[in-house]
């Protein structure tokens, strides 16, 4: 029901609906998508063009990131001397996508090129001396970090003692210590003339590949690396604005062709048809499945899917992602069901939990399930080597990277970004450790003084979204961080039939009318109210492509009976 002009209670949460700008039309765009392209901070007709085409001037020159020339430099005389360059990446799916797309950018520049990624339990994020010692010994002079390394500074002078040179190439925030690596591509470094810093690592990558390829194959550089750029920057939830936004939409267009047999064989095996292929699949299909042997196993397993040409091994490789997502999503239910008996009825403004036998593997998905069912930010631990392993996950723009420097006194390491952080500690630390996380992001709520909520775009029925207006709309897409699909609120929308769909019944379908068009509408995780007949529906309108149909439906996000058809209100 609606609670005053700006806002509607949902079954679910309250949303904000967002007021109307007057402004003249942008272009000749309609009165409705240029209301949202002004809801994301388009002023002028060029931006709207840019914006809407995904234009390549919204690829940022690479010669502006800091450091670039140098390791094009370094590149160009390992190729000369005809040494071994190590590809070092962390084992998400940032990392993993990174370090593929840089193996074969170098085999595309004719360097020798090895890759290694770290264990995720057994040696942890970024470098450590053993993995350098394990290099050495196999020739390497070169090593290039893959979404890691700007806080690595005794490895890296480890690494020259043994003389090896270092190129990290890195997305996190910088220290204010830097590492003694002959070049540090980081868009957050002091010294960047970079236009855009939300780069992800494999966005990092690409941007040197470009750099060092596109010279050579003007045309042609970016083939088979611009889709594994997609894949990280939508797994690593980046926002996708600017240069991710054109990243992920090259990208995608690109998976929609692949040549990567790995790639190829992943998608046939869920039943994914290529021309299909969209930001939902990179997030719900291919990331979960690159993520999950580094979060169980060992990440080389996703990282040989994208490199192999063998089919064979390409249709092993995928059973073995398969399973280990299965092994995922029980561990993850399970960590869940037991980090909520932890939750106190009383909601501090920061939820830290965890306990022994918890797999560090699966803590981060929990802490994000935490976060957004409680609205609060959420830190989940295992306990790994007599140590706290936490993974930490953002509401409300709660910073974490900030909160957790603010704490670095009680850490052992920490690391991450805004919305997603890790840390270690003794377990002596821990309760401090909570009581001042909580006392940070208390004074940090206390600034913003409110609670973010869900924004409508628009009050309007759909309709008149139909024809031109939604091929435009369909130029919002790639959705995702940053750029949202377009949520909207009909009013009065008549229920015509609704059934129970999905295991057990959690999900539900309903056909209903809006001024005499019928719809198909559908609901994840949410519970029907019988006996509604009139609904205010918080909605999305989407393609339905499932088994070869072609047909508009509707998202449901949120809903509320009636008012407007209980008073029998026009």
């Amino acid at each position: 029901m609606a609670n005053g002009n700006n806002y509607f209670i949902g079954q679910l949460k309250k949303w904000r609906i967002a007021d109307k700008l007057d402004y003249p039309n942008l272009g000749n765009y309609s009165p409705i998508v240029t209301h949202l392209l002004r809801q994301r901070g388009i002023q002028d007709d060029s931006e709207a063009d840019e914006f809407l085409s995904v234009s390549e001037t919204l690829f940022e020159n690479p010669f502006t990131l800091p450091d670039i020339e140098i390791a094009v430099n370094r590149l160009h005389n390992a190729q000369l001397a005809d040494e071994t360059v190590a590809v070092y990446g962390d084992f998400d799916a940032d990392g993993v996508t990174g370090t593929a797309l840089l193996i074969k950018a170098l085999k595309k520049f004719k360097l020798n090129a090895l890759s290694y990624i770290p264990h995720r339990v057994d040696e942890g994020h970024g470098l450590n001396n053993s993995a350098i010692d394990i290099l050495s010994k196999k020739g390497v002079k070169l090593i290039i970090t893959v979404d890691c390394g700007v806080t690595n500074i005794n490895e890296i002078s480890y690494a020259k003692s043994l003389g090896i040179d270092t190129i990290v190439t890195d997305h996190h925030l910088t220290a204010e210590n830097l590492p003694e690596a002959i070049a540090i591509i980081n868009p957050h470094a002091e010294n960047s003339r970079y236009r855009y810093d939300h780069l992800t690592g494999v966005g990092m990558t690409l941007k040197l590949s470009q750099a060092l390829l596109q010279p050579i194959y003007p045309e042609s550089w970016s083939e088979g690396l611009i889709e594994l750029g997609a894949i990280g920057t939508i797994t690593d939830m980046a926002p996708l604005s600017r240069e991710n936004r054109y990243i992920v939409d090259r990208g995608i267009k690109d998976l929609q062709k692949t040549k990567s047999l790995g790639l190829k064989t992943l998608l046939e095996s869920t039943k994914t048809p290529l021309n299909t292929v969209n930001a939902q699949t990179i997030g719900f299909t291919i990331g979960p499945r690159i993520n999950a042997a580094g979060r169980l196993d060992h990440a080389d397993t996703a990282l040989e899917l994208m490199l192999t040409e063998n089919s064979d091994r390409a249709q092993e490789l995928v059973q073995e992602l398969d399973s280990y997502n299965l092994e995922r999503r029980t561990l993850t239910e399970r960590t869940l069901q037991e980090s909520l008996s932890h939750i106190p009825a009383q909601i501090p403004p920061l939820l830290l939990i965890g306990q022994e036998g918890f797999n560090p593997g699966v803590i981060g998905l929990v802490a994000g399930r935490i976060s957004e069912q409680f609205g609060v930010p959420a830190a989940v631990f295992a306990v790994e080597n007599g140590l706290i392993m936490g993974s930490c996950r953002s509401a409300n723009g709660f910073h974490w990277s900030d909160a957790l420097t603010k704490c670095d006194d009680l850490l052992i390491k920490y690391g991450g970004h805004a919305q997603a952080a890790g840390f270690s500690c003794i377990p002596s630390n821990l309760d401090e450790l909570t009581n001042r996380l909580q006392s940070v992001a208390s004074e940090q709520m206390e600034e913003t003084s409110a609670i973010s909520e869900s924004v409508i775009e628009a009050e309007i029925q759909p309709e008149n979204l139909m024809g031109k207006t939604f091929e435009h709309l369909s130029m919002f897409e790639p959705h995702g961080i940053g750029n949202p699909s377009p949520v909207f609120l009909a009013r009065k929308v008549e229920v015509l039939k609704m059934t129970k769909i999905g295991k057990g019944g959690a999900h539900f379908k309903l056909w209903v009318r809006t001024a005499g068009v019928n719809w198909d509408a559908i609901a994840f995780k949410q519970e029907w109210i019988e006996g509604t007949k009139f609904i205010d529906l918080v909605y999305s309108i989407e393609l339905d492509q499932w088994q070869g149909k072609n047909q508009l439906r509707l998202g449901i996000k949120d809903y509320a009976p009636s008012l407007q058809a209980k008073l029998n209100l026009s």
